[in-house]
């Protein structure tokens, strides 16, 4: 199978570059998921997963919701904001801490949610009929372990920085 469009940027550092490898799938499918919720909704993606982790589970605080996608909280503050405009998302009052208020997917933005899905839905059903049931459980696994030395290193405590010497 040729490579196509994705040839120079796929040979970037060699077979071994798998890091490289994965951010380059992930951004194409950001591109991708951007592209059908642009066109559809006038979503961005940040917007589109606030969306739909409040859709799945409500209330939620921005903290909360950073910590789930492993994004940025200004990411998905702008996001959320984003979306109170358009009457997507509702904030309220946290009563266990004033500092964070708690956000809600609102009727409007759950309709919005239901209209995507099935979009997203086929998507998703098109990238895994193009693998094999072997080659998507192999990939599952593949992924799961990486995804658990990447927690781990990220758990393990940092080494000591070197201190610089005063001048």
């Amino acid at each position: 199978m040729g490579l196509g469009k994705v040839s120079r940027a796929w040979l970037v550092g060699g077979a071994d570059y798998l890091p490289y490898r994965i951010t380059l799938l992930a951004k194409l499918l950001d591109r991708c998921t951007n592209r059908l919720l642009s066109e559809s909704a006038g979503l961005s993606v940040a917007e589109w997963r606030v969306l739909a982790q409040l859709a799945l589970n409500s209330p939620q605080s921005v903290r909360q919701l950073a910590e789930q996608a492993w994004v940025d909280r200004s990411e998905v503050s702008r996001a959320a904001a984003s979306l109170e405009r358009r009457g997507c998302v509702e904030r309220r009052e946290n009563p266990k801490d004033r500092r964070s208020p708690l956000l809600f997917c609102s009727r409007k933005g759950q309709a919005l949610v239901d209209r995507i899905s099935p979009s997203r839905r086929q998507f998703q059903r098109t990238l895994r009929e193009l693998l094999s049931e072997s080659d998507a459980r192999s990939l599952d696994s593949a992924l799961l372990v990486l995804a658990r030395h990447c927690m781990d290193e990220l758990d393990a405590e940092p080494p000591p920085r070197a201190r610089r010497p005063r001048a």
